[in-house]
C-alpha cells in the first residue's frame, strides 16, 4: 500500500504473520538503505525521476518493515527503517538545506520504528496475543509515522521556515537520543 501525502511519499510495508508463530518474509531489496546513525543521505542516494505532476523540489521514500514470530514463546522481531533510492528524487542536488529536511523524513521513520520496537519489547505475553494484537499495536504506530511526517511538512513548509526545521531536528535528534535502547 502506498501512500502520497505533499512533497513525501511512503510506502508502507506492514508485515505481520497471520499466526504468532509464523516467519515473515522481509521483503527490502539489496538497493534499499537501513537507517544508520553514521549513514546520512546524499543526493547520490536520490536515483528515482521527478513525477512530472509533481512541483516539490524532492520526494524520499521511506519504508518501515516489521518481521515478528514467536519461538518458545518468545517474541522475535525486527523492525527497520528503510530508505528506497529508486522511488526517491530530486531536482535540485545543490541545496544542503533540502537534503537536511530530506534526512529528517528519514529519520523521522526511525524514530517511529524505534517507538514500535519498545512497544513490541514491553508487551506482556505477546505470543498469547494473536496476529490481529499484533496488527493494532503496528497499526497504531504507522498512522502515528504518518501524521508526524504530514505535520513536520506542513509546520515547517517542507523545509523554507529554517527556525520550524531547526526545531523539528533538535526534536528528532532528542527524541531519538531517548530511544537509544531500542536502536
Amino acid at each position: 500500500m502506498s501512500i502520497s501525502i505533499l512533497s513525501l511519499w511512503w510506502s508502507m510495508l506492514f508485515l505481520v504473520p497471520t499466526l504468532p508463530t509464523e516467519p515473515v518474509i522481509n521483503t527490502a531489496v539489496a538497493s534499499d538503505i537501513l537507517w544508520a546513525p553514521q549513514k546520512r543521505l546524499s543526493w547520490d542516494d536520490f536515483a528515482g525521476e521527478p513525477a512530472s505532476n509533481n512541483n516539490h523540489h524532492a520526494l524520499t521514500s521511506t519504508n518501515m518493515e516489521m518481521k515478528v514470530k514467536c519461538e518458545n514463546n518468545q517474541l522475535k522481531f525486527k523492525v527497520d527503517a528503510v530508505f528506497n533510492p529508486k522511488e526517491s528524487w530530486t531536482r535540485n542536488r545543490e541545496s544542503h538545506a533540502l537534503l537536511a529536511h530530506e534526512q529528517l523524513h528519514f529519520d523521522i521513520t526511525e524514530l517511529h520504528a524505534r517507538q514500535l520496537r519498545k512497544k513490541l519489547a514491553t508487551l506482556p505475553n505477546p505470543c498469547t496475543r494473536g496476529a490481529a494484537d499484533l496488527n493494532k499495536y503496528a497499526n497504531l504506530a504507522f498512522e502515528a509515522w504518518h501524521k508526524e511526517e504530514d505535520l513536520y511538512d506542513r509546520e515547517s513548509k517542507h523545509g523554507l521556515e529554517k527556525t520550524i526545521q531547526q526545531e523539528w531536528q533538535a526534536s528528532v535528534q532528542a527524541r531519538l537520543k531517548a530511544l537509544d535502547a531500542y536502536k
